[in-house]
C-alpha cells in the first residue's frame, strides 16, 4: 500500500520523475544545438555583411580620391575617431582643413558617396536627442559586432594605399605603427576581415 502511494506521488500527469528528467535533458540538448546553430549562422551572415560593407567603403574611398585628389586623412586619429572620419568624409558632412576635420554648414554638405541604409553607425558622444543622425551629430562606422572599422591613411606600417578592415568576431586587433614591426600573423588577427590586414601579409 505504501509502495503504491509512493509511486503515485512520484508521477506527474502520467510521467514518472525519471521520464520528466529525461525530457528536460533532451530539451536542454536540443536547445543547446539550436542556440549553437543560430550563433554559427549569425557569425557567417555577419562575416558576409562585413565583406560587402568593406567593398562598398573601398569603392566610395576610391571615388573620394578621384574627386579630392587623395583619400581622407586620419592624421593621428584611431578607433572611433578614425571611424568618424571614414563615415563623415564619405557622407559629405565634414572637410579636412589645417590638419583637422570640421563639420561643414548644412547648406555646404557635399554629395554622399555611401548608402547609409546599408551601413551601421553609432554616435561618437552621448546623443541625448536619440536621433543618431549623422547630418546633425558625429557618428562612427561600425562592423556587425559593434566595433569601429579600422581605417588609416596614410598607413603607418609603410604599406601603400589605405588600411581598412574589421577586427572580426573576436573584436581584437591593432594596426602596426612601423613597417619593421610587422611580424608573423598574430593570433588575434586570424579572424580579421580581410584576412591580410593589418599587416598586408
Amino acid at each position: 500500500m505504501n509502495f503504491a502511494a509512493n509511486q503515485t506521488q512520484r508521477t506527474v500527469k502520467g510521467f514518472t520523475l525519471i521520464e520528466l528528467m529525461v525530457v528536460i535533458i533532451v530539451i536542454g540538448i536540443v536547445g543547446g544545438i539550436v542556440f549553437s546553430g543560430a550563433g554559427y549562422l549569425f557569425e557567417k551572415q555577419a562575416i558576409k555583411t562585413t565583406q560587402a560593407q568593406i567593398e562598398v567603403l573601398k569603392v566610395a574611398l576610391d571615388e573620394y580620391k578621384r574627386e579630392f585628389g587623395n583619400y581622407p586623412e586620419t592624421v593621428d586619429f584611431k578607433g572611433k575617431e578614425s571611424g568618424q572620419i571614414l563615415l563623415h568624409s564619405l557622407f559629405g558632412t565634414h572637410e579636412f582643413n589645417d590638419d583637422e576635420w570640421t563639420r561643414l554648414e548644412a547648406e555646404d554638405y557635399r554629395r554622399s558617396l555611401i548608402p547609409l541604409e546599408n551601413l551601421t553607425f553609432l554616435p561618437l558622444a552621448d546623443d541625448s536627442s536619440g536621433k543618431f543622425d549623422p547630418r546633425e551629430v558625429d557618428n562612427y562606422l561600425t562592423d556587425p559586432w559593434g566595433e569601429p572599422y579600422i581605417y588609416e591613411f596614410p598607413r603607418k606600417d609603410g604599406n601603400r594605399g589605405i588600411l581598412l578592415y574589421s577586427k572580426g568576431p573576436d573584436k581584437q586587433s591593432e594596426p602596426f605603427t612601423d613597417f619593421e614591426d610587422v611580424p608573423d600573423k598574430r593570433p588575434e588577427d586570424l579572424d580579421n576581415i580581410p584576412s591580410n590586414e593589418p599587416g598586408n601579409w
